[in-house]
């Protein structure tokens, strides 16, 4: 398939009216310390806002019990800014998978707030890279497949194939199909939305940093977060540090192929920060799936 005829769907993609602007608005608050979440609320379209009242409203967030959040400008301030992150930036895609058993949302949720947790902690404890950027671009890596499952459905089904009858990987096989991978194609619908470069080039060259012109420790450190999300696993209890240490031995090897010598402290660093990220978002995950149940 010609890249020319991948971005003229492109062009015409539009999973709702206000979703690019409210993008743009949500990195805007991430990256200017002096905004307020609140900012957003004037932005959000009413599916975008029920959501948010509704995250608000659970137990995890512990208002339940005691109160009823009305005003959007409250659920905000209730649910913070990562959390409001995660939920905005994926509604319009997740919207994509209703009734699709070919992708696994829970699965695929999971694993995109695990990335851009382990990538902002990476960018953090060894100050290479935008730590927003690398979050954003950490949560919206796999944007791609979604797109290429919902637009290209026919090449979807190619791809499929060539992966169970060669043992190709899938981003060999979408290579072979579609002459790109799921990250050009991600990187492209948000650069036509006007997405910061420093977000589209890690989402493009995740799996291949090393193709990246600018931006490069971005992709280095998402490629580094999206390898350790695929072996992260969110069904510990997070009871214990030392046996999350003891089951996530392989995090510090992947960041040490940074290229960066990672002292003792940076280590326990690391994996205390990833620790704490990755109890607060089951804990968040296993409330969300009991509300709608």
């Amino acid at each position: 398939m010609e890249r020319d005829e991948i971005l003229q769907v492109l062009r015409k993609i539009d999973v709702l009216p206000t979703f690019p602007t409210v993008m743009a608005e949500v990195i805007g608050v991430i990256d200017d310390p002096m905004s307020s979440a609140a900012d957003l609320a004037k932005s959000m379209d009413p599916s975008m806002a029920s959501e948010v009242l509704r995250m608000a409203n659970t137990a995890y967030f512990g208002t339940r019990s005691f109160r009823n959040i009305t005003s959007i400008e409250h659920a905000i301030a209730i649910i913070g800014l990562e959390h409001l992150s995660q939920i905005i930036l994926h509604m319009p895609f997740l919207s994509m998978m209703n009734g699709s058993g070919e992708i696994d949302r829970e699965k695929f949720i999971r694993h995109s707030m695990i990335c851009a947790i382990a990538s902002k902690v990476v960018s953090q404890t060894v100050h290479m890279g935008d730590q927003h950027a690398v979050y954003i671009g950490g949560l919206m890596h796999d944007i791609g497949t979604i797109i290429i499952y919902r637009y290209f459905n026919a090449e979807w089904k190619m791809i499929s194939r060539i992966v169970r009858e060669k043992n190709y990987t899938w981003v060999q096989a979408e290579e072979e199909v579609l002459s790109c991978d799921h990250g050009m194609v991600g990187a492209c619908l948000l650069t036509m939305w006007n997405i910061p470069q420093s977000v589209t080039d890690g989402v493009m060259y995740h799996h291949f940093p090393g193709n990246a012109a600018d931006n490069i420790w971005n992709a280095k450190i998402i490629d580094i977060g999206n390898r350790f999300a695929k072996q992260a696993d969110l069904s510990d209890s997070f009871t214990d540090f030392d046996e999350f240490i003891k089951n996530n031995k392989h995090f510090v090897p992947l960041a040490e192929e940074l290229g960066i010598q990672i002292s003792l402290s940076q280590e326990l660093d690391l994996l205390d920060g990833v620790y704490g990220l990755m109890k607060n978002v089951r804990s968040l995950l296993v409330e969300a799936g009991e509300e709608k149940e």
